[in-house]
């Protein structure tokens, strides 16, 4: 399954160590940023784009020609609409498998590093949208990875939630939350502090399965375990909101506004398994997705 294998890699693969401790960006920490956005002396808006593949968009769409680095950025991925919409420029240094940990530390990759995420920034950036925290611990790939493949053993059961319970009848994986919760408030405040005049616009995921009902041929979960990942999706966001939240970011809730474009919808802002060569990379957001969430923040940024 091809498809799996690239997909897992980009959300999962390219971080070293993902798992390894953040420095402590709240030892001493600053206010929280003012969140005015105040533009530079030109009077346009300076702009950094960070975090992981669900903001670098990888592979969609491809233009004939086109450079792909280890990133894998799309040249149309919601950073570069939301420039593109504003008439600014954009620094986006939003990668394929970011961690929180790619915010502080060089993320690495066969061809070399990448630096870290947080030198992009500085007391003239104006406007930060970030989306980050679905890579820590390998959440993301555990919980739909791990979870297609432990279903082709048991497609009726729901082996993922059974593998990740334990014997004190507690999940190996929502126990990671509450970390990726602490990091993705470390994160924020270590951009207030590098960015003191910087709106920050902290980019949730969106929902991927369905309230209720299954689609096996774009995700052949067990049966099972649809409500089990669906559970995780949603608890997810909810840790990654409540860490920005509180460190003065801006939530911009994907959750919501993805209501009805779950993988299973008839309008799907997200890839199944398989993806789509032409739009998207399996799991990963479609140009719609994309164009829904620059909508988003350019009526935050244009409201203001």
């Amino acid at each position: 399954m091809v498809g799996l294998t690239l997909g897992a890699l980009v959300l999962g693969g390219c971080q070293s160590a993902d798992g390894r401790a953040l420095p402590d960006a709240s030892a001493s920490p600053s206010p929280a940023p003012d969140g005015t956005g105040t533009p530079t002396a030109d009077g346009e808006l300076t702009y950094v784009a960070m975090g992981d593949s669900y903001t670098a968009a990888p592979l969609f769409p491809l233009v004939s020609g086109e450079q792909i680095d280890d990133c894998l950025r799309s040249q149309e991925n919601y950073p570069s609409l939301v420039a593109q919409r504003l008439g600014i420029e954009v620094t986006d240094v939003s990668c394929s498998g970011a961690s929180t940990v790619s915010i502080f530390s060089e993320q690495s990759f066969t061809s070399g590093a990448r630096p870290p995420q947080l030198d992009a920034l500085s007391d003239e950036v104006d406007l930060v949208t970030l989306g980050i925290g679905a890579n820590d611990f390998r959440f993301f790939s555990k919980m739909m990875f791990t979870c297609l493949k432990l279903a082709e053993r048991d497609p009726e059961g729901a082996p993922c939630r059974d593998r990740n319970r334990t014997d004190a009848g507690r999940d190996r994986l929502e126990r990671k939350l509450g970390e990726i919760r602490k990091r993705v408030t470390r994160v924020v405040r270590a951009i207030g502090n590098q960015a003191p005049s910087a709106r920050i616009l902290l980019i949730g995921y969106p929902q991927l399965l369905p309230d209720e009902g299954t689609c096996t041929a774009k995700l052949p979960l067990a049966l099972g375990d649809y409500d089990y990942v669906r559970g995780l999706n949603l608890d997810l966001a909810a840790a990654v909101a409540q860490g920005g939240v509180k460190a003065g970011a801006e939530y911009v809730d994907l959750v919501a506004a993805s209501q009805g474009h779950d993988i299973c919808s008839e309008q799907p802002w997200v890839a199944g398994i398989r993806g789509d060569p032409r739009r998207a990379m399996g799991l990963h957001p479609y140009p719609a997705e994309q164009r829904a969430v620059a909508d988003l923040v350019v009526g935050l940024v244009e409201g203001a």
